[in-house]
């Protein structure tokens, strides 16, 4: 089941990869043509803005005066000579040519052209000898014309080509006549294709870069083989990775049930102290992992993953059996103490809990100790009435309920309405805030502390780090005090040595 399982991961991580990398390498192939795409359009642009700067050297002329002199032959010639993408000029009335720059008289079959400037127009010329239409720049002067012939802006003289008859570069200008000019073409349908738009007070125009499969592949990055093993390379990985996050899962969940068979959940106990008297009046039992070799791991690395895989109810019976012990080697002498233990709303789903600390009450082994109980409202309780019930029968063998972390989470006030809470705790990141009146969290705080001082519920501040926390506390009425500016938390021996103190 195991290896059926990995192969499936394989296989979908590997269809994944194939997808995101055909996409990833799609979207780099489009940028790249769009880009060669206005490269293109940009060199039109550039084609038509200097041949009509050579155009304009030539002289003005009429239709009455002009004569087709040697001189002006000449001149026709020395333009194209000069021009740098002028093949061919001409003036022309019509479909006339009066005067050209070549020795061979061309006739004009038909011509479409539209106006893009004030005294330009741009067209497509058909001549009576030549089955290429050819791309014509005009010159207006009213009743006569010059007209250049364009060399054809072939998309592969400017961009590198690797196959042959696999593109088109295409121009249309919206326009009457409605023109069209292709500098190449194929037959096939476009596989791929990026259109420029250019906008003039004369014309709007669309240049369209479009090519078969080959001109797209010459623009991609992988081919389907490197695709392939570059996919299967990641699949590869992430199969590992899921690998060692089960077999870590299976460890973590393995290594907790050998820590509660092995009683290594040990407490430990960070002193709540009455900031008036200075005493020690109670504790928070804190969870720690000491494992065989002695070290201590923190809460946040197994905790989380207890409490999502049904773990921390046995986890807590073994840390109460430590709690009890190191309650009864207290004198009796001393003061008495409460030693808040935390509950998950999982703990309150039977009476496994109620009945473990019922019969450590009725035994008399806590003496004048008590054991109290904290839940956090950072997670949801389904069923309040039911909760309640169960709540009921610890507090009718004198366990009360504190709510931690007040004000964080889920259930808020609710949970003072239906489950009987004694105490509030005003989380740290309210406390934190303390001095600092801009601060939203800064006047939640005192509402929290209006509400439970009305609501007759004690009151513990937690995460306490400064004197000057307690005097703003104390201000306020709150003097149960938890936190490092007394104490961090202590194994039971040094609790007992601050204790005595």
């Amino acid at each position: 089941m195991e290896r059926i399982t990995y192969c499936l991961i394989f296989l979908v991580a590997l269809l994944l990869s194939v997808g995101l990398l055909r996409g990833v390498d799609h979207f780099l192939a489009k940028q790249v043509i769009a880009r060669d795409a206005a490269i293109l359009t940009d060199k039109f642009e550039h084609l038509i803005k200097t041949s009509a700067a050579e155009l304009n050297t030539l002289p003005e002329i009429t239709f009455d005066s002009f004569e087709c002199t040697p001189q002006a032959e000449a001149q026709l010639k020395r333009t194209v000579f000069d021009a740098n993408f002028i093949r061919w000029v001409g003036v022309t009335k019509g479909l006339n040519i009066y005067c050209e720059s070549n020795e061979i008289i061309r006739e004009i079959h038909n011509v479409k052209h539209h106006q893009i400037s004030e005294t330009y127009s741009l067209g497509v010329l058909e001549s009576a000898t030549e089955e290429q239409l050819e791309l014509i720049l005009i010159r207006n002067m009213g009743d006569i014309f010059y007209v250049a012939s364009l060399i054809p802006l072939a998309p592969r003289y400017f961009v590198p080509m690797i196959c042959e008859s696999c593109l088109e570069y295409k121009m249309s200008f919206d326009s009457k006549p409605f023109l069209v000019f292709d500098f190449e073409s194929f037959d096939e349908e476009a596989f791929i294709s990026e259109v420029v738009s250019l906008t003039s007070p004369y014309f709007e125009a669309e240049f369209e870069l479009s090519g078969n499969r080959d001109f797209y592949e010459q623009y991609t990055y992988f081919s389907w083989w490197g695709v392939l093993i570059i996919a299967s390379i990641l699949a590869a990985w992430v199969t590992y990775i899921a690998r060692l996050w089960f077999n870590h899962s299976q460890s973590v969940h393995s290594q907790i049930i050998q820590g509660i068979k092995r009683s290594e959940f040990i407490p430990f106990y960070q002193p709540i102290v009455d900031s008036r008297s200075q005493k020690v009046i109670g504790a928070e039992v804190l969870m720690r992992w000491q494992r065989q070799d002695g070290s201590l791991m923190p809460p946040n690395q197994f905790i989380p993953y207890a409490e999502a895989n049904g773990l921390i109810v046995d986890m807590t019976k073994v840390l109460l059996a430590h709690v009890f012990n190191d309650v009864k080697q207290l004198a009796v002498t001393r003061e008495p103490l409460f030693f808040s233990v935390n509950i998950v709303p999982e703990h309150l789903d039977n009476d496994d809990l109620y009945q473990l600390l019922k019969g450590v009450v009725e035994s008399g082994e806590l003496k004048q100790h008590r054991i109290s109980l904290e839940i956090t409202e950072r997670h949801p309780i389904s069923d309040l009435v039911a909760a309640r019930k169960m709540l009921d029968k610890f507090y009718a063998i004198g366990i009360d309920l504190k709510l931690d972390d007040a004000g964080t989470g889920y259930g808020g006030f609710s949970y003072v309405q239906n489950l009987g809470i004694s105490t509030l705790k005003i989380d740290k990141m309210f406390v934190d805030t303390i001095g600092h009146q801009d601060n939203f969290n800064a006047k939640t705080i005192e509402a929290i502390i209006s509400f439970a001082q009305k609501s007759n519920l004690n009151i513990i501040a937690e995460g306490v780090e400064s004197h000057e926390q307690v005097a703003y506390l104390s201000e306020h009425g709150v003097y149960s005090i938890q936190g490092y500016v007394y104490s961090k938390p202590l194994s039971f021996d040094d609790f007992c040595a601050g204790y005595s103190h």
